[in-house]
């Protein structure tokens, strides 16, 4: 029978649980070790620890979010780049979900190019810093740049990507430069076969190089018992003009490979045609045009975000929090969703089979309201990266409703 990790233990039926019962249940547990202690960990032959080893391996783009500073917001990229009025902050969806996992205690590996300059060197040190494995990453050829995305900001904090920095083409930036054959090595191999999750965004199929290496290493790791997490993220700004048809065949066709599949309310209605508001309160619908997928999770921002995973169909409420800027909650509530799943040593292929009928409604919504607090506290700092909470963190805002910490 399926034994629950003991923050994820029921109340009991005899009693209505205090507020503090019903937010353990809603929190799963994890290793208690520091992500950069984790890095370092090693066996007496200095192999390292397999409990270290990485666990998700993140496929795609790591990058500088240029954000429109708080006395910008709702000004377009002209007029925040005409003030020189933002500021650099790390990011890119999938080196996003790599850092947000080793800050809950879950280790994670990423694979994508950066640049050989400045911005480059920046986003590896924060993996390492941060406990990201970087067997995998890429530096390329000199001259070719670290992708920089002008973001801007609304009054309300949310943001839209508006272009590159300097006004260059999509194409001619590092993480469109990823080689399979840069990656094909005996530590890639070992990082591929090692994992239980690959996790993969879409922005690397705008081009063609990228495309190719993202395909062959989700066959590689998919082949080895990897299971695959999808995030739509859509962004046509990445795409060439003219592309959006042949993007949405190509996103379609990979979120239907995939065990997860994450989008938005918008992007359902973009990719799938069904009204975002449908979307978000039938993800059933969403579902069914993913029949393989054990799971597939809608996220709405301040809306809040439903779930149809195993015949379980839910929604999550909101939480209330100061929101500054937006970018990355929603890979953070990715790496809530796959760090619940992975400290409950439950393969969500054999979900319905390991957790008794009986606790999985539970279990899965326990699993959700994880992901969306890790989500909705990384909104409370500028950059994707800086707000993103570490285990300790998402479990004292469930247990008290707001954030006791500086």
């Amino acid at each position: 029978a399926f034994q629950f990790p003991v923050a994820l233990a029921p109340a009991t039926a005899s009693r209505a649980p205090s507020r503090e019962a019903w937010a353990r249940r809603c929190l799963t547990r994890a290793w208690k070790t520091s992500s950069a202690a984790a890095a370092k960990d090693s066996d007496d032959d200095g192999v390292e620890s397999s409990k270290f080893r990485p666990k998700v391996l993140c496929v795609g783009d790591a990058l500088f979010d240029c954000i429109a500073n708080d006395d910008a917001r709702g000004v377009s990229v002209a007029k925040m780049v005409e003030r020189n009025a933002w500021t650099p902050f790390p990011g890119g969806a999938n080196a996003n979900v790599a850092t947000a996992l080793c800050r809950l205690g879950t280790p994670s590996a990423f694979c994508g190019c950066v640049g050989s300059d400045e911005d480059g060197d920046v986003l590896e040190n924060l993996f390492r810093e941060t406990g990201v494995d970087v067997t995998m990453l890429r530096r390329a050829d000199e001259g070719i740049p670290t992708r920089r995305v002008m973001v801007t900001r609304s009054i309300e904090g949310d943001r839209e990507f508006g272009g590159f920095y300097g006004g260059l083409p999509s194409n001619t930036f590092s993480d469109c430069f990823l080689d399979i054959s840069t990656v094909a090595d005996d530590a890639s191999d070992a990082v591929v076969e090692g994992v239980e999750w690959l996790v993969c965004g879409t922005l690397g199929l705008a081009c063609e190089k990228s495309a190719e290496a993202t395909r062959c290493l989700i066959n590689r790791a998919v082949s080895s018992g990897a299971s695959l997490c999808l995030d739509v993220n859509w962004r046509p700004v990445f795409w060439p003009e003219g592309a959006e048809e042949r993007a949405r065949d190509e996103i379609l066709a990979l979120a239907r490979q995939a065990q997860v599949v994450k989008l938005t309310d918008e992007e359902a209605e973009w990719l799938l045609d069904i009204p975002a508001e449908d979307a978000l309160k039938n993800p059933f619908v969403v579902h069914e045009k993913f029949p393989d997928a054990s799971a597939v999770l809608v996220t709405a921002g301040e809306k809040g975000a439903s779930y149809y995973m195993v015949g379980h169909e839910g929604f999550v409420e909101p939480f209330v929090i100061d929101v500054v800027e937006t970018t990355g909650a929603g890979d953070a509530f990715t790496a809530g969703f796959l760090h619940g799943l992975l400290s409950m040593g439950v393969r969500i292929e054999s979900f319905e089979k390991e957790v008794g009928a009986e606790e999985q409604a539970e279990a899965i919504e326990s699993l959700l309201r994880f992901a969306s607090a890790t989500g909705a506290l990384t909104c409370t700092k500028e950059g994707a990266i800086a707000a993103q909470p570490s285990y300790d963190q998402v479990e004292s805002f469930l247990i008290h409703g707001k954030k006791v910490w500086v």
